[in-house]
């Protein structure tokens, strides 16, 4: 081994005056802490980030496809054998959103109907029950676990619903609680109410269903854009073609930005602390000057020299930048294990948001660290190779 890392590790290993042991411990407890903040903030709306986007990609179509006047779709089966032709398009559904206002016992709410196939397709809290076999009951409906502790609506209990069938026109229907279910988004639990394609037909008074929407599931939901661009072109102009990514754009754009300023802001903390790395080695260059005038007199170059204190800077550097990253997946994983970060569903639509470490961030965190700890080390290790060996031994 050269011993320009043996001189390194040697001095970083050695006691020193009080000033520049203070200095370098807190250039390492700042730079940990810089990066353990940059890990849990990366991580926190990462996992806010993911969220939203499972929970939406779980309860909404990754493409939708309808016509540009909103109209119902007449030919809609034709349609859907269309869409099947394509690769991507693992399943295509007929579902139709229409705004109601539901009647509980207590209470009155605001209230989305939507048609979807399959009522059981879903995470229901509780179990279906039958509580009216008679083929009297005209409509059945699953109801929001939130929408159902506003309107203080059971299973089994009755309830009222209107909807319009034109602007001055309001009709009441009687419905009857059948399941409960929870999506995980306060929005949608608060407001949504899944209904049968023969129900809503029998609600709205209709000899069968007509769909204005065909939700599209694909296959992978990353090229779901050009699905849509593909369903565009078979389809024709009469069609609209819309995809999740395109849908919930500005939420995804404002959540990015969110990282990207995090990102930036925290990274000033690593900044800061990397400027103690800067005092510290110049404390060391004015300890070590009788060292330095030794090695120049025993034939030791100045880039040499430039060397052993670049490595010492690094060296606090890198261990700042090792318990920053213990530190941080340390607190993502106490994070999730005792569910910290609980936020009011109402205002944030999650109630729980949970840490998602990316190997990726973590790998672009340390080598931000890096290279900010690498620039505060080279003014002074350059300040340092310039030192004369004759002035120094003179002082000695």
């Amino acid at each position: 081994m050269r011993f320009e890392p043996k001189l390194a590790w040697r001095y970083f290993r050695a006691r020193r005056k009080s000033l520049a042991r203070f200095t370098s411990c807190v250039a390492v407890v700042g730079i940990a802490a810089g990066v353990a903040s940059l890990i849990i903030a990366q991580s926190l709306a990462r996992g806010f980030s993911d969220e939203m986007q499972d929970k939406i990609l779980a309860n909404t179509a990754h493409v939708s496809v309808f016509l540009n006047d909103g109209a119902e779709i007449l030919d809609w089966k034709a349609v859907i054998e269309k869409l099947k032709k394509s690769e991507n398009v693992k399943e295509v559904s007929a579902t139709t959103y229409e705004s109601a206002v539901i009647v509980g016992t207590q209470a009155t709410s605001y209230a989305v109907l939507r048609v979807i196939e399959g009522r059981g397709s879903r995470e229901f809290l509780l179990p279906t029950l039958d509580p009216h076999p008679s083929s009297l009951v005209p409509v059945e409906i699953s109801l929001g676990k939130e929408l159902a502790e506003k309107t203080n609506l059971k299973i089994g209990d009755e309830a009222g619903i209107i909807t319009l069938e034109n602007e001055f026109a309001p009709v009441t229907s009687k419905v009857f609680i059948r399941e409960i279910f929870q999506t995980g988004l306060y929005e949608y639990d608060s407001t949504w109410i899944y209904i049968s394609p023969e129900d809503f037909a029998h609600l709205k008074a209709q000899k069968n269903f007509t769909p204005t929407i065909l939700s599209v599931s694909v296959k992978d939901i990353y090229t779901a854009d050009k699905t849509a661009d593909e369903i565009r072109a078979n389809l024709g102009d009469n069609f609209k073609v819309v995809d999740w990514q395109e849908a919930n754009r500005p939420l995804f754009a404002a959540l990015s930005l969110e990282r990207r300023v995090a990102l930036a802001i925290v990274s000033l903390i690593i900044f800061i602390a990397a400027l103690n790395i800067t005092t510290t080695l110049a404390l060391l260059g004015a300890e070590r000057r009788f060292d330095i005038a030794i090695l120049r007199t025993c034939g030791a170059q100045t880039k040499s020299l430039i060397f052993i204190f670049l490595l010492e800077g690094l060296l606090l550097g890198f261990t700042g930048i090792f318990f920053g990253v213990s530190l941080g997946l340390l607190g993502c994983f106490l994070g999730n294990y005792f569910k910290i970060i609980r936020l009011s569903a109402e205002v944030y639509s999650l109630n729980y948001i949970p840490f998602h470490p990316d190997l990726n961030n973590i790998l672009l965190i340390i080598l931000i660290a890096f290279l900010v700890c690498l620039a505060a080390t080279v003014y002074p290790a350059l300040k340092i190779g310039k030192i004369k060996p004759l002035e120094n031994l003179r002082r000695q």
